[in-house]
């Protein structure tokens, strides 16, 4: 035993023995604990649990588990090497790069004697601690100076895991670098990470970006210059910033594994110095140096070990060092646990992950080896759960586990599986037994074979074979099957042993009887192979008449109506009936009363949900005191004793004592009969007036015993309830009967005789049938016994006669007959309605629902449904009251005012009134009537009078009423009528009411009045009178004065008069054409320009003659607004009539020189009329010669006369050019507008609209192009899809030549493997023939084994190989055994040498014919292999070089065909997406002109609003006006009235109000004709209603007429700001009109197609300019009526009265010019806005459909070339086509004449 096993041992014995001391301490506690219990007397005290003592687990025992990590390095200096090492053989010099020490060059001495002088000496040793341990002194390694290449290599004693490195560098950190592992020692290495400032250039091809922990990349992120000291290099070998979600994955592992470091340094950073000198002292400088190096590992034991020793002949005693021998765990060893202990194989090695030790198994030898070995093979075969293989079974044992026994020996089943003797020899009987004594080896139940059974013979059986079998006899040697048969029949006999083995004598079952056991005993039946040989027959006590069955099939003869074998179950529609007779007391023929005491009373009962019912049928019957019930029996099944029940249940506490029964026969008892004996003569004394008492605490009476009744005779039972108590009358005294029951006696009955009896009286049946509390009781055999009684007392089953009505079906249940019944449906046969239901019919029956307050129950007439109401409810649910009542269940009585007998049930609304009335009460007249209906009025309801009764036809009202203040009529007249009778027509309305006939028509003021006004036309002719819309005439049918237009639609517009050009004094403009009358020399509709050679306008008095000078002018023609004429050359002045400039006076006589004086004055052109020249400031005089006003001294030198001057000076200038610069202003409104100098800006303006409206509306063309395209498109795609129909075609005909290629691939592979195949068994049969001559017995037989059934394998006789199949293992056992006798015979070699050459000459054959095959596939001829294009005797087929084979051909032209399908589906992808394309332009276009058309419809709108609100302006500037020139009342009479009102006071006190109250009463109770007054003066009162509100509204108007008055000045200059900013606003329309013209052009520019549609617009752009210049006309307009506002308002300062007249129109006027300006500011800036958004939308939807043009034509022209080329790849495609059916014809021929192995 090893050291590792005996310390396992060891360690479970120190287990065993820690565990027995624990348990031996334990018990002596408790038996310490028992001692001191009985000392204490018997006090039993808890017994404490002892600590519990923990065993540290090793941390490898239930996981994985890794050693502790360190630094690799401390320990290992000797295995650490450096390439290069300064001062190695001689003293160096080296210097630094700092400004920070004087010192910068020093010496490197790293030679063996100054190995601690840590300042020279800079070997590679150095890098492992940072400074001599316990010390500050810092070491490093430095190499030689100037060299790049340098490497640092530390090599492993094993193999380690390597998680990350740490170099801290002394100087610049390498400008390149890489780093290397190796895990074969030093066999391979590979790189880790690559480092360098400029990767692209240090290591070319190596990517920067790290996306999985195996990517080799490079970094940049450590080879930066700086710093020049202590930087560091940092690589970790698990990157954090990538998630490992597998720790334990192999790839992972396997990055982790290091035997070999190196690190090599390949470029350094000099700085540049090396590009301008190359000396060797520029190279001290540069160098790499490595103060530290930590390379952070761990030994790898693969999570086996948690700790690691030393290896052997380590010589470093170092605590820090980290060991690299595993201290291995999991039955693992070696230096890294990379293999499993010796005999530890059962499972292969794995590292351990996590939580799965894979800890190695130990094998499972059954203690029957020493050795095993692990076996790949065997450990998948097992479904990787053992692959161990023991070697060297002893102890006559064999197999993978040493779990067999070897042949001729089998396995004791009492023996341990390790035992030495569990392996015993075959005890075989050599008479009985085959195979020379071989047995089975192991027990197998489930395929009933038994260890240590022998081999048998035919008819012989036992373990040894020494016994025959059952059903034969004689065991004799000589008998080939051993015994004989036996002549007995195996069915009857026992365990079909057939007869006696020695003497022949036949045994039968307990159930057969017969000589040869072939019968089977009575009553029974069915001979077979049971136990019992028979079936006992079983029949059914009750359904059956005997236990007689037939003896082949086992049927019984069952009763009427009864089937099965053992006739327990009823026919289809029959049932097993009750045992009981139940007759229900709530069906009796009588139940008389003999005293007053009450009637019987049939109470239902609900059935319960949660329990049996203890009643039967639908409830009881209540029977009071000295009543009788009589009930008649009419079928008794069977004539047998009875027991008569009365089931009942008591209403009151105490026994029923006096109650009889009488059983009424109807004649003598058949003496031939059951019941002779039992009923005798005489004995009816004994049936009649027999007492019987009915107690509280039962719910049953066995009123009779034991009284026989005869089959087919009807009985009466008549039973009497006579007092309740002896001697004591009580009236109240009732009894709730259920029932009367008849019980059969069935223990007479023959079923019932001796023991079944007793059973079924201690079981209690009987009670059941008693007590229906006993009913629920579910007991089987008590069920049983009643269901065979009641089929014998009934003779069968009987019909279930479900009533069709009431029943789902015609079956019911099979033991008691019930029906599937409908709804509230009950009794056996479904013909009733429950209780609490009615109207029994084909849908069931329907509730009572009774209710609950009004009805007695809930029970109600079966028929009708009625419940039982009590008094004075009504209705069939007892839900309503008597009539004349309502207001269920309280009932009151109906009020009705006496004109109606009855009202509704629940509401209580009276119904069927009369008297002319209606309502709820009938407290109403009805409509046309009058009146106070009420109980107890002296009016009643009379007809309405309005002005006559309905029946008069002279009716105006829909009805009236009665004036309960006066009893007077009030009618309610219809729509246009009134007055007291509706005698008058209404307001809006005229005619003649009153006359019979007569009527109210409505006025027809064309719709323009206000319907809501009053007096809006006569009452009498039907004028109209207050006509709105600028409307007026006798319908309003014409527009007012100053409107015209169509006044039916109400279209009467403000006449459009140019105010300068009108003529105000004249008429108004015409209504209908709306033509101005013009002032003179003034024309056009609007008067709105001057005859030709005329001008002034603005005048307002007409036009004036240009009056140019025929001899200075040009022309007649002057500017129209200026009226500057044309002048000649020495011609000026505005009529061309005064001198040249710097000339004054009158040309047609003499002009003067204005001799300005050149030093005083501006300018040298003086004025024309007076010659007055232009001074400078300071300077006056005619001639600019002298000081002017306000300055002292000699010209040229004039000062200023002082501030005083200047101050009063300057404030009368300002005033005067403020009034100068308003009456410029106005002059220049006058003449131009306030819009005149943009009528350029607003033509091109309109011109771009109308070039975007044009674009937008000439979408016709468009669109028909994009049909042409569509149509274009669906063309192309059915080229398409014709196109890549024949692509199909092409590729389905390829694929069927791809077939049959691959089709002869196979069966070429079949033959190869099948020539392969003879071969090998060619080889292996000339071996087993070998090794059978010279090789031992055992080996003889393995081969001849091995050699037989590879023979058996190819024999082509199928019946000879399923005899060998059923017989492989007794066939294996005789050759075992015949081996030796083998030894000598060849003639099975012979045999086999024979099929040998046979299969040698076929293969032969084969192989001859496979390089014909290899050249015509493969294109060459391959035997069998070709090593360029492959063969039949290889894996491949053809290849690049193969071109003429037919595989190569095909495959070429299936890729051919694939690549075209590919490019027709490009193409048509192409395609569908243009046509996308078109369609979503299309989809624009139209959305761009709905747009568009929306745009324009928002602008009508607009425009037609602005309208709508300035007429209603000018409406209420009407309506204003009209009530100012009222002459009813002035608004000054009206506030002095108000004012007067004001200062009264009141100085009554509060009595003196009441009184004065009561004053008032009576002197209104006084008058008479009160409503015809109050009628009379109803007008007037509105009218006085109406002059307060106007006084009112007038009050405040005069008020508020100051304050517009004042702040007409402040709306005219807040015109002027409004001005100003529609200025700027026109501004800024002209630059964005400007781009936008800049946009046009490029449009124009770019596509042709739009210019046309664009160059259109000028029409509408010259419409556009005609409403421009209205639009000026209208401000110039309002301009001037603001000039007149301004007048007018300083003549209100003089007159009040001036004031109260004009005020309204200053106030309108002004607000329409603010308001207009305003708009039209407005609409310029939508206008630009929109005009920008269209140019955009047109510019874009141009662009748009250029460039789906030319996409389309583009995708057109790609369209034809591929077309063009795939047909001309189906030219090409059609030769190879060719070619492939011709060679694949070939291929056909060849593979026919290979598979008749043709040559």
């Amino acid at each position: 035993m090893s050291k590792r096993s005996w310390g396992g041992h060891t360690s479970n014995l120190s287990s065993l023995l820690l565990i027995a001391i624990s348990c031996f301490i334990l018990l002596s506690h408790c038996f310490d604990i028992s001692v001191a219990q009985k000392h204490a007397g018997g006090r039993r005290d808890r017994v404490r649990n002892l600590p519990r003592q923990y065993i540290k687990q090793h941390p490898c025992e239930r996981s994985s588990c890794y050693p502790a990590t360190g630094n690799l390095l401390i320990g290992r200096e000797n295995r650490l090497t450096a390439s290069s090492t300064c001062g190695l053989h001689s003293p160096e010099r080296f210097c630094i790069l700092s400004h920070l020490q004087d010192k910068k060059c020093f010496l490197c001495d790293t030679r063996e004697e100054t190995r601690n002088d840590p300042f020279k000496n800079h070997r590679i040793g150095q890098i492992i601690y940072e400074t001599i341990p316990n010390t500050q002194t810092p070491t490093w390694w430095q190499s030689e100076n100037g060299k790049e290449n340098v490497i640092i290599q530390l090599d492993m004693e094993a193999e380690f895991h390597f998680t990350h490195l740490i170099i801290s560098f002394t100087t610049f950190r390498p400008a390149a670098m890489l780093i290397e592992r190796s895990f074969d020692f030093g066999q391979s290495w590979h790189v880790y990470r690559y480092f360098a400032y400029d990767c692209a250039e240090s290591f070319p091809g190596v990517p920067t970006v790290l996306r999985n922990i195996t990517d080799v990349v490079c970094t940049s992120r450590y080879s930066n210059v700086e710093p020049s000291r202590n930087g560091e290099v940092i690589f970790r070998v698990l990157p954090p910033n990538i998630n490992v979600s597998n720790p334990y994955a192999a790839h992972v592992q396997n990055m982790l594994k290091m035997t070999n470091l190196r690190i090599n340094f390949t470029k350094l950073h000099k700085l540049g110095d090396n590009l301008l000198d190359n000396r060797l002292e520029m190279e001290e400088k540069y160098y790499y140096g490595i103060s530290n190096m930590v390379v952070r590992g761990s030994c790898s034991c693969y999570g086996h070990a948690s700790q690691c020793l030393p290896l052997d002949g380590s010589d470093s005693d170092s605590y820090e060092m980290i060991h690299g021998r595993c201290e291995c765990t999991h039955n693992t060893k070696g230096l890294n646990c990379e293999s499993c202990e010796d005999f530890f194989n059962d499972l292969p090695w794995k590292p351990a992950f996590g939580k799965q030790t894979n800890a190695c198994k130990k094998c499972e030898c059954n203690e029957h080896a020493f050795s095993c070995h692990f076996d790949q093979a065997v450990f998948d075969h097992s479904g990787r759960v053992s692959g161990g293989v023991c070697d060297n079974c002893i102890h006559n044992t064999q197999g993978q586990h040493c779990e067999e026994c070897m042949p001729f020996f089998y396995r004791d089943p009492s023996q341990d599986i390790r035992s030495p003797y569990v392996c015993l020899p075959c005890d075989c009987d050599p008479i009985g037994s085959l195979d020379e004594g071989i047995c089975d080896s192991v027990n197998d139940p489930d395929n009933g074979v038994q260890a240590g059974a022998c081999h048998c013979k035919t008819n012989v059986k036992g373990r040894r074979c020494d016994m025959c079998k059952d059903g034969y006899w004689n065991l004799d040697p000589e008998n080939p099957d051993g015994c004989e048969e036996c002549t007995c029949n195996i069915l009857g006999t026992i365990d079909n042993s057939g007869c006696n083995m020695h003497t022949g004598e036949c045994t039968c079952k307990r159930l057969v009887t017969g000589k040869d056991c072939n019968q089977c005993a009575p009553e029974t039946y069915g001979l077979s192979e049971s136990e019992e040989g028979c079936s006992p027959c079983d029949c059914d006590l009750g359904g059956s008449y005997d236990n007689f069955c037939d003896v082949i099939s086992g049927q019984c003869r069952c009763r009427p109506h009864m089937s099965g074998r053992t006739c327990a179950t009823p026919k289809q529609n029959y049932f097993i009936p009750q045992l009981t007779q139940v007759y229900e007391a709530e069906t009796a023929d009588v139940c008389i009363s003999y005293s007053n005491n009450g009637n019987c009373t049939v109470l239902p009962s609900q059935v319960p949900s949660d329990r049996i019912p203890d009643f039967t049928g639908i409830g009881f019957m209540r029977i009071p005191e000295n009543s009788g019930l009589t009930i008649t029996v009419n079928d008794i099944a069977r004539s047998m004793p009875y027991d008569v029940v009365i089931r009942y249940q008591t209403t009151s506490h105490g026994d029923w004592e006096d109650a009889f029964i009488t059983l009424v026969r109807p004649d003598e008892v058949d003496p031939a009969g059951n019941c002779a004996e039992a009923v005798r003569p005489g004995s009816s004394a004994y049936e009649t007036h027999i007492p019987f008492t009915l107690s509280d605490r039962q719910r049953h009476v066995v009123a009779l015993h034991n009284v026989c009744l005869e089959e087919g005779k009807v009985y009466k039972f008549k039973i009497n309830f006579e007092r309740r108590h002896h001697n004591e009358d009580n009236p109240t005294a009732t009894i709730k009967i259920d029932s009367l029951t008849l019980i059969p006696r069935i223990q007479v009955n023959e079923i019932f005789r001796g023991s079944p009896l007793d059973n079924y009286t201690h079981m209690g049946c009987n009670q059941s049938l008693y007590d229906l509390r006993y009913g629920g009781v579910n007991n089987e055999p008590c069920t049983k016994w009643n269901n065979d009684a009641s089929t014998i007392i009934h003779n069968g089953a009987s019909m279930c006669n479900c009533n069709p009505t009431g029943s789902l079906s015609k079956e019911c249940n099979s033991i008691g007959g019930y029906c599937q019944c409908k709804p509230n449906v009950v009794g056996r046969q479904c013909d009733i309605c429950a209780p609490g239901t009615y109207g029994f019919g084909p849908e069931g029956c329907k509730a009572c629902d009774c209710n609950s307050i009004g009805a007695k129950d809930n029970n109600c007439d079966l028929i009708t449904g009625q419940c039982a109401c009590h008094p004075n409810t009504y209705g069939r649910e007892c839900d309503q009251c008597q009539p004349g009542y309502w207001h269920f269940p309280d009932c009151r009585v109906c009020e009705c005012n006496g004109h109606a007998q009855q009202c509704d049930p629940l509401t209580g609304q009276c119904s069927s009134c009369m008297d002319f009335t209606t309502g709820y009460g009938c407290d109403v007249c009805l409509d046309g009537y009058y009146g106070n209906p009420l109980l107890g009025s002296e009016i009643g309801c009379r007809a309405c009078r309005c002005p006559d009764t309905i029946a008069s036809g002279n009716s105006h009202a829909d009805g009236c009423s009665l004036d309960s203040r006066n009893n007077n009529m009030i009618c309610h007249c219809q729509e246009g009528y009134d007055g007291p009778r509706c005698d008058i027509c209404a307001d809006n309305y005229f005619g003649d009411a009153a006359s019979l006939g007569g009527s109210c028509e409505k006025c027809e003021c064309s719709k323009n009045t206000d319907l809501y006004d009053t007096g809006n036309c006569d009452r009498r002719t039907g004028k109209c009178l207050k006509c709105l819309y600028n409307t007026t005439g006798d319908h309003c049918e014409l527009c007012r004065d100053s409107f015209f237009g169509d006044a039916l639609n109400q279209n009467c517009v403000p006449c459009d008069c140019d105010v300068l050009g009108t003529n105000n004094t004249a008429l108004h403009c015409d209504r209908f054409t709306g033509q101005c009358p013009c002032l003179p020399n003034v024309r056009g509709i609007s008067c709105s320009e001057c005859v030709v050679n005329h001008w002034k306008i603005a005048s307002g008095e007409g036009c004036e003659a240009c009056e140019c000078d025929p001899i200075g002018s040009l022309s007649e023609q002057c500017n129209r607004y200026t009226g500057q004429c044309d002048c000649r050359d020495g011609f000026g002045g505005r009529a061309c009539n005064q001198c040249q400039s710097n000339f004054w006076g009158n040309p047609n006589e003499k002009c003067l020189p204005c001799d300005c004086d050149p030093y005083g004055s501006a300018d040298f052109q003086c004025d024309r009329e007076s010659g007055q020249c232009v001074c400078h400031e300071g300077i006056g005089g005619d001639k600019c010669n002298q000081c002017a006003r306000g300055y002292l001294g000699e010209f040229p030198h004039c000062a200023p006369c002082g501030e005083c001057f200047n101050n009063w000076d300057l404030i009368l200038h300002e005033l005067e050019d403020a009034t100068a610069v308003a009456i410029q202003r106005a002059k220049e409104i006058k003449l131009i507008g306030a819009t005149g100098a943009y009528t350029s800006e607003f033509s091109t303006l309109e011109k771009k609209l109308q070039n975007i409206r044009d674009l937008l509306q000439n979408t016709t063309v468009s669109l028909q192009d994009i049909d042409g395209l569509e149509k274009e498109a669906k063309e192309l795609e059915r080229n398409l899809s014709a196109a890549h129909q024949k692509l199909i075609e092409t590729e389905r005909n390829l694929e069927n030549i791809y077939s049959s290629l691959t089709l002869s691939g196979v069966e070429l592979e079949a033959l190869q493997n099948q020539s392969a195949l003879v071969k090998q068994l060619s080889k292996d049969l000339k071996e087993n023939g070998i090794q059978l001559q010279e090789s031992n017995i055992d080996g003889a037989l393995n081969l001849t084994r091995e050699a037989f059934n590879r023979v058996l394998d190819l024999s082509a006789f199928k019946d000879e190989a399923a005899e060998y199949a059923a017989n492989t293992d007794r066939n294996c056992k005789r050759v075992e055994a015949l081996a030796n006798k083998l030894k000598d015979d060849s003639s099975t070699v012979t045999a086999n040498d024979n099929l040998i050459n046979e299969y040698r000459n076929e293969l032969a054959a084969l192989t001859a014919i496979i390089p014909d095959l290899n050249n015509e596939v493969c294109d060459k001829r391959g035997d069998p292999c070709d090593s360029l294009c492959g063969g039949a005797g290889c894996g491949t087929c053809g290849g690049l070089s193969c071109e003429r084979g037919a595989l190569t051909r095909t495959e070429n032209a299936l890729k051919v065909a694939k690549d075209t399908e590919n490019e027709i589906e490009k193409k048509k992808d192409q395609a569908d997406q243009t046509i996308r394309s078109l369609f979503q332009a299309k989809v624009n276009a139209s959305e761009a002109y709905q747009k568009a058309k929306s745009a324009y419809e928002d602008a009508e709108r607009y425009r037609n609003r602005t309208n709508l609100n300035i007429k209603k302006g000018e409406a209420m500037i009407l309506n204003l006006t009209e009530f100012l020139n009222n002459s009813t009342a002035l608004p000054s009479d009206t506030k002095k009235i108000s004012q007067k009102t004001l200062l009264l006071d009141l100085t009554l006190d509060p009595q003196e109000i009441q009184l004065l109250g009561g004053k008032i009463n009576d002197a209104v109770s006084s008058l008479k004709n009160v409503e015809s007054i109050i009628y009379n003066t109803k007008h007037d009162l509105e009218r006085v209603n109406n002059l307060q509100a106007k006084a009112n509204a007038t009050k405040e108007t005069a008020n508020e007429i100051l304050q517009t008055a004042n702040s007409v000045v402040k709306n005219l200059d807040d015109a002027d700001d409004s001005q100003a900013k529609a200025e700027d606003a026109i501004k800024q329309a002209n630059s964005n009109i400007e781009l936008a013209a800049k946009d046009l052009d490029q449009i124009d520019l770019e596509t042709s197609e739009a210019e046309a549609p664009a160059n259109a617009t000028a029409s509408q752009v010259e419409e556009l300019a005609k409403k421009v210049n209205r639009l000026q006309k209208n401000i110039l307009k309002n301009e001037l009526d603001a000039k007149e506002i301004k007048k007018e308002a300083n003549r209100v300062k003089d007159s009040a009265i001036e004031a109260r007249t004009d005020a309204n129109n200053l106030k309108s006027s002004a607000t329409v010019a603010n308001q207009t300006l305003i708009e039209r500011a407005q609409r310029s800036e939508d206008a630009r806005k929109r005009a920008k958004k269209l140019l955009q939308r047109a510019s874009k939807l141009t662009v748009d459909t250029n460039e789906k043009l030319r996409e389309l034509q583009q995708m057109h022209d790609n369209y034809s070339e591929k077309n063009n080329k795939l047909l001309k790849l189906q030219d090409d495609i059609k030769p190879l086509n060719d070619e492939v059916t011709i060679y694949l014809k070939n291929i056909q021929s060849n593979a026919d004449r290979y598979r008749q192995c043709l040559v």
